[in-house]
């Protein structure tokens, strides 16, 4: 047998082996895993909260906020600062109406203040909730230029600013 013949065999061989894989797309492979696991998108929840909270700021990090929502077509705003030694979050200034702040692993959640609640997201992001309708909402730390920035940080008893 030349060489020739050889390879051309090897190739049939080997097409073959591919027409029979191609027939069994949902078996898994001898490792035990599917190709899609290996996917760089598709990374574990528990590395993906790592890299957002790594390299995102975190809700209220920098104290009082501002949050912008769309509601019924038109621009809303809502002024969210913490009071109460941290304890708190309260609408408009430190004496207004106050709420608990909740925590979640994704979320930090203030329910109650402007008949709404807020899911506000790392990184300036998140929903706002009304009359169980989910609205696309984005903050900002009045530190940064929406509002005076005198108000005291969650995270520090410091003065920002």
């Amino acid at each position: 047998m030349s060489w020739h013949k050889a390879m051309a065999a090897a190739a049939l061989l080997l097409l073959g082996a591919c027409a029979q894989q191609a027939g069994t797309q949902g078996a898994a492979p001898a490792g035990g895993f599917q190709p899609r696991q290996l996917e760089i998108a598709n990374l574990s929840q528990g590395y993906n909260r790592t890299f957002e909270q790594s390299f995102t700021e975190a809700p209220f990090a920098k104290g009082a906020m501002s949050v912008v929502a769309t509601e019924n077509g038109e621009l809303q705003t809502y002024d969210l600062v913490p009071c109460q030694g941290g304890a708190a979050i309260c609408a408009g200034s430190l004496t207004g109406p106050a709420v608990r702040l909740v925590r979640t692993p994704d979320w930090s959640v203030v329910q109650g203040l402007y008949g709404r609640t807020f899911w506000l997201s790392h990184g300036g992001d998140g929903y706002l909730e009304r009359n169980g309708q989910l609205v696309p909402l984005t903050w900002e730390a009045q530190i940064t230029g929406t509002g005076d920035g005198s108000l005291p940080s969650l995270e520090t008893p410091y003065r920002h600013g």
